[in-house]
């Protein structure tokens, strides 16, 4: 791995590689942006780069050193994670201890601390008495989601570097150039921001077969509401599905309406399911549009409510009778899903 295999991220490696390359480097950095873009591998691509044994402003991930930073146990290389639900003071301490010792001959000490906008308010001013004393060689990165969480004090000491979210195109190329099947590539790509997480749905078993399941629940939705809701109890739920995979299920449906929705407008562009053109344009035919906005908005609202306390089977219930009632409150039984526009 090297810098340019950070997917998406081009304006960050050039901008650490040029730091490189000119031996300025800040001391700290701020790598902050969306869960899935890459901000944990920049980090250790600029940690391999920093102790490669033979290139210069890049990582071979070959060498000695970079195979020991890859594996975790490189001396001079220190990873923190949160203790629980924050990064406390005790391991700012031990880090700040690591860092006295003297490190190997001409090495640059790197210390990684992942979800940095959770650490205590102790342990963010300790850490800031380390950021305003660095050590001669050393480089912090702090990886959080939310910037505005760390105190502005540790903020104005740090080099900010925006990581962007990747798009659904973006994301497919690359599972693409990974070997899964350009279709489930697509889909998933639009169901994730980060390349990780896509990876893990498209190469997951079962993801080929629960998009099949949810356009067949679709259809299912456009007949009759016993259909629907019995295919909910006996398939959905009787397999004791996780919530993570109800909440795929749900932006899997959303996806779909979304594709018939675009039918209905005359939309260009390609839809997402690519594969499932007559049977697009038949469910299409049987919807208005007023009434996939609803659906859309039904999924939206159930999708927010699995988060809560709510049983799953109570909340897609529900979601099944507004979809089909075409309201956000279950009126009279008349189905509004076929009725022309």
């Amino acid at each position: 791995m090297a810098f340019g295999d950070v997917v998406g991220q081009e304006h960050v490696a050039r901008f650490l590689q040029n730091g490189l390359r000119t031996d300025r480097l800040a001391h700290a950095y701020a790598f902050v942006g969306p869960s899935g873009t890459g901000r944990k591998q920049m980090a250790l691509e600029l940690a391999k780069a920093l102790h490669c044994e033979r290139l210069s402003g890049d990582a071979c991930g070959e060498c000695r050193n970079c195979r020991r930073i890859d594996h975790g146990n490189h001396p001079d290389v220190t990873m923190i994670t949160p203790d629980g639900q924050s990064i406390k003071i005790e391991q700012v301490r031990q880090l700040q201890r690591a860092f006295q010792y003297s490190a190997e001959k001409g090495a640059t000490r790197v210390a990684i601390l992942e979800q940095a906008d959770k650490l205590t308010v102790q342990a963010a001013n300790s850490l800031l008495k380390f950021l305003e004393e660095p050590s001669l060689r050393m480089v912090v990165v702090l990886i959080a989601e939310n910037v505005h969480a760390l105190l502005p004090t540790i903020r104005s000491r740090c080099q900010l570097l925006r990581f962007t979210p990747l798009s659904p195109h973006v994301i497919a190329q690359s599972l693409e150039q990974e070997g899964i099947s350009p279709t489930l590539a697509r889909i998933a790509g639009h169901l994730s921001q980060g390349l990780g997480q896509a990876r893990k749905l498209a190469s997951g078993d079962g993801f080929a077969q629960l998009c099949e399941r949810v356009i067949k629940w679709s259809e299912e939705l456009l007949s009759t509401r016993s259909a629907a809701l019995v295919t909910l109890q006996t398939e959905w739920m009787d397999r004791e599905a996780s919530k993570e995979t109800l909440e795929t299920m749900l932006d899997l449906m959303l996806l779909w309406l979304r594709d018939l929705l675009r039918v209905k407008l005359g939309s260009a562009g390609e839809p997402v399911f690519v594969e499932w053109s007559a049977v697009r344009e038949r469910q299409a035919a049987q919807w208005t549009i007023s009434h996939l906005i609803h659906a859309m908005e039904s999924i939206l609202h159930a999708r927010r409510q699995l988060a809560g306390p709510m049983q799953p089977q109570a909340v897609l219930d529900q979601m099944v009778l507004v979809m089909q009632e075409g309201s956000v409150h279950v009126g009279s039984r008349r189905s509004p899903l076929q009725a022309s526009g």
